[in-house]
């Protein structure tokens, strides 16, 4: 998969350089005309940060962090089952994705992401949570259990990208050569613009999915709302610029000293995220659960809700 995007990648930068070709100038639209009914917006740490809150507010909390390129609109169908069951679920556009702040001068690293998590909370008054990471946000769960280790109560990794997406990550990044562009570049957010909201952009969601004729439309035009909104093809390149920084990387030999329930949940048709990536975060955990599902690509939140929604409250309520 990571040798497809690279080429992709590549191929594509080149013939829109040779050729002159950029994406024209979209209409951008207001993050708020944007947002959900319940949604809300916050300053934390300098950032403009959007989130929901939903369920009952005495109920046991649960954090969900979506992944690369995703919003709180990934966990769409994960939602109703945690709150039904009265547990308060809080999820937010990690910035600079969704509705969230995409100023490119911002720090998008992984710690900056984690103590963002952690500003939330204190907002919120949750000193301590059930942390939920699904791909990219798998590695901000991650870092939260080893530097937030008290306010933790369970972790949960979906198909979590941990360890990745380094300078010497395995098979290599993909957008690494990304790093190196000035994101405030109009040429570059051009290209951007274009690379993401083309075919390549179809192609990668198609192959993040067992069967991408399962997932709904509706939601699918849902996930692409952080593309309307002014400013996020520079925020993207920033965002790719501080995955490279040390403070972005996880020693995961420290994981071994995560010593609360962990519960690791994979498709074992993810071309994404691969299930050996699980399978070496299994080795880490003293104290995991190891779930996949057959058949099933990186987002088992749409692909098998009803499996993945039944083995997430077992988890909870064990």
């Amino acid at each position: 998969m990571k040798a497809r995007l690279w080429s992709a990648c590549l191929a594509l930068l080149i013939t829109l350089i040779l050729t002159g070709t950029v994406a024209a100038q979209e209409d951008y639209l207001d993050p708020a005309a944007l947002a959900d009914e319940d949604g809300l917006f916050v300053t934390l740490n300098g950032y403009n940060v959007y989130y929901l809150d939903r369920g009952p507010e005495d109920g046991p909390p649960v954090v969900l962090l979506h992944g690369f390129l995703g919003s709180v609109i990934d966990w769409t169908n994960t939602f109703p089952a945690l709150t039904e069951a009265g547990y308060r679920v809080i999820a937010y556009d990690r910035p600079p994705f969704g509705l969230s702040d995409k100023r490119t001068e911002l720090n998008y690293s992984l710690q900056a992401m984690t103590d963002l998590t952690a500003a939330l909370m204190d907002e919120l008054g949750i000193d301590k949570a059930v942390i939920i990471g699904h791909s990219a946000g798998g590695s901000v769960a991650a870092d939260f259990a080893l530097r937030y280790p008290e306010r933790v109560e369970k972790l949960v990794l979906i198909a979590g990208a941990v360890g990745i997406n380094g300078p010497s990550a395995e098979g290599g990044n993909p957008f690494a050569f990304l790093g190196n562009i000035d994101p405030d570049s109009p040429l570059a957010q051009n290209l951007i613009r274009t690379f993401f909201t083309g075919d390549f952009g179809q192609d990668m969601l198609n192959q993040a999915v067992s069967d991408p004729a399962a997932i709904d439309a509706e939601l699918l035009a849902k996930r692409e709302r952080g593309l309307k909104v002014k400013g996020w093809e520079g925020g993207l390149l920033a965002f790719v610029r501080d995955s490279l920084l040390p403070e972005s990387q996880i020693d995961l030999e420290q994981l071994r000293t995560v010593t609360l329930p962990v519960l690791l949940i994979w498709g074992e048709a993810d071309e994404i995220v691969p299930i050996t990536i699980g399978e070496n975060l299994a080795e880490l955990f003293p104290n995991d659960t190891w779930i996949t599902y057959p058949n099933v690509g990186h987002l088992p939140m749409d692909e098998a809700t009803e499996q993945l929604n039944t083995d997430l409250l077992e988890f909870l309520s064990s």
